[in-house]
């Protein structure tokens, strides 16, 4: 391996651990307790060295926001392989946003601008309200054929249940009552998919 390739693999590792980092000591203690200095401080690099990859921690925050959004978005694309049906599809669409939601709560936060994890950036929510390529989007349209424009607003209603009742539940429940509710929202998922068909 080369000097140049050696030097982008260390960049690559380096800026993954600034993202690794962020998101531990948020789990830990919440996004106010994350600062580009007290991840310099945990990774051991000077914060002049975090900055050269973020610039600031917004742009650090909209990253992880970024990211969040890519991996449900290929696990979307995974259970519209998987799955025909799209009822079924729906469900389990709905079931990994929960799942994720409670694996990686700290990047949920970033996601929807929660626990003081605010991100100017409003860019990947028009991207993911985009219907062009959009899998959800497909499998709405595939429930309801002949809904013609309808399909886009039923689709909006699908990003408010979903992604709303567990922004919603994290911010008003404690973190033990969680668990608790994930039927309640499974109910109501059904209940939406019913309800278009």
């Amino acid at each position: 391996m080369g000097i140049v390739e050696r030097r982008e693999r260390l960049k690559k590792q380096v800026r993954s651990d600034i993202l690794k980092t962020a998101r531990d000591i948020a789990r830990e203690e919440g996004w106010q307790g994350v600062s580009i200095r007290k991840i310099a401080d945990v990774i051991e690099y000077s914060p002049p060295i975090i900055y050269e990859y973020f610039d600031s921690k917004d742009k650090l925050l909209e990253t992880i926001r970024i990211a969040g959004f890519e991996e449900l978005r290929g696990e979307f694309d995974r259970i519209k392989e998987v799955y025909r049906d799209p009822e079924k599809q729906l469900v389990e669409v709905a079931q990994s946003i929960w799942n994720f939601s409670v694996e990686q709560p700290e990047v949920f936060q970033v996601m929807f601008n929660q626990d003081g994890a605010f991100v100017q950036s409003k860019k990947v929510y028009q991207q993911e309200l985009d219907i062009t390529n959009n899998p959800v989007w497909e499998m709405i349209a595939r429930l309801r054929p002949k809904a013609g424009e309808k399909v886009s607003m039923t689709y909006y209603e699908w990003w408010c249940l979903t992604y709303g009742f567990i922004s919603i539940t994290m911010t008003t429940q404690p973190k033990h009552a969680i668990a608790k509710v994930e039927s309640i929202y499974m109910e109501g998922v059904r209940r939406f998919i019913r309800s278009i068909m």
